[in-house]
């Protein structure tokens, strides 16, 4: 165990390693392309690096769960170059601990029309009402129902106005892109039901539980997580007994458990598997002159993709 132990701690001294040495060469490289600029502004100086730090990333080639786990850890502060002056700091998150919220939604408007798997349904839409009611929201079903007429394409209303996608082109895409997005529909909650506690319900808080993924994905639900807990808290019922040592993994597949295991056909409950989609946020942080920048991405560690970048994180 103990040789065990030490060379996962050399591996990850030798992972912190790189990655601190390719982000002081990624700001070397930035720096000496600032220098052939005179009036770039501080907007192009941040476009330029991330450009050259997403080469870097994608050189790490994560194809088992250590090498996945490692990667998780970094958290790494702004790093300052000695001679450039450029501070480059790094932290990386997996989403795959958490719900995709535009998954939930898609299915329960597809089970309207199809009804093969309405059955489902009372399990689709726990994590959403058990969701609203820790923050007290006074029709939490109303508000399902905002979400709801944001995913489908209609323009029929489920609850008094609640179909907005005339009012609002955000609303005609059949999905919700961000925390942004999500303001807006609380906004119109809110103009229906005068439910200030709906403001309760922040970016922090949102995305403790739910990610913004494609409306079509099944990813998986990482039951080796260490904040897996927070979502499966949402999808099990009050009677299910969980804590922190529980072994989601061992559940998810228990052959005496058909809640459980209507569950795990669901949200998809597994592990990392090499060459699986696996969705992981990125953020980069940037200091220039003792202004602090910060980008972040959505990162596919098995095909290396790169999407959603430069959310807004200002609340």
């Amino acid at each position: 165990m103990r040789s065990r132990n030490g060379i996962v701690l050399m591996m990850t001294l030798g992972f912190i390693a790189v990655i601190t040495a390719l982000i002081l060469w990624s700001v070397s490289i930035s720096k000496s392309r600032f220098d052939k600029v005179v009036e770039i502004d501080a907007e192009n100086q941040f476009s330029i690096v991330f450009k050259d730090f997403t080469k870097l990333i994608t050189q790490f080639d994560i194809n088992s769960s250590d090498a996945l786990s490692l990667f998780l850890s970094m958290d790494l502060p702004p790093i300052m170059e000695e001679k450039t002056k450029i501070g480059l700091g790094f932290s990386a998150t997996s989403m795959m601990d958490k719900l995709n919220i535009n998954y939930i939604l898609a299915s329960l408007v597809n089970h309207e029309t199809n009804t093969t798997g309405a059955y489902q349904d009372p399990y689709l839409r726990r994590p959403l009402e058990k969701f609203f009611r820790k923050f007290e929201l006074s029709d939490p079903f109303t508000m399902i129902d905002f979400l709801l007429d944001t995913i489908d394409k209609d323009d029929l209303e489920r609850a008094s106005f609640s179909e907005i996608a005339s009012e609002d082109f955000d609303f005609q895409e059949g999905k919700i892109y961000d925390f942004e997005h999500f303001k807006k529909i609380r906004e119109y909650y809110y103009k229906s039901t005068h439910d200030e506690n709906v403001f309760k319900i922040t970016r922090e808080e949102f995305e403790r539980y739910f990610y913004f993924g494609e409306a079509k994905e099944r990813l998986l639900l990482d039951c080796d997580s260490l904040y897996i807990s927070n979502a499966m808290g949402l999808i099990v019922d009050d009677e299910m007994m969980i804590n922190e040592e529980t072994d989601y993994c061992t559940e998810a597949n228990a052959s005496n458990n058909p809640n459980m295991k209507t569950l795990n056909k669901i949200y998809n409950i597994s592990q990392f598997a090499n060459k699986k989609k696996y969705l992981v946020k990125c953020i980069l942080n940037l200091d220039v002159e003792n202004r602090l920048r910060e980008i972040s991405f959505d990162y596919d560690v098995s095909t290396k993709r790169i999407s959603n970048i430069d959310k807004n994180f200002q609340e």
